[in-house]
């Protein structure tokens, strides 16, 4: 996973989703953050925000980008600098 925080410039944050856990009506989606730091980061969605996200991934050209990860072995991804 890859993470860009306005408060860091450029800089962009590598990391690994650890665990999802459902706390309340929040899901958090926790993470370990491994380049260029190594932090632990949490992202909370509320109801409201489960909705977009399915449907997000439901498009089309994401799920076949989504279908191609998980059959295949995924090309190397350009920095997001670059877009």
């Amino acid at each position: 996973m890859r993470l860009r925080s306005t408060g860091l410039g450029k800089t962009e944050l590598e990391g690994d989703i650890t665990t999802i856990k459902k706390v309340g009506d929040l899901l958090f989606f926790y993470a370990d953050i491994t380049k260029p730091v190594k932090w632990r980061t949490r992202m909370a969605f509320q109801e409201t925000d489960i909705r977009p996200l399915i449907l997000g991934l439901l498009k089309p050209k994401n799920l076949a980008f989504i279908f191609s990860a998980l059959l295949f072995r995924g090309k190397e991804v350009p920095r997001t600098e670059d877009f």
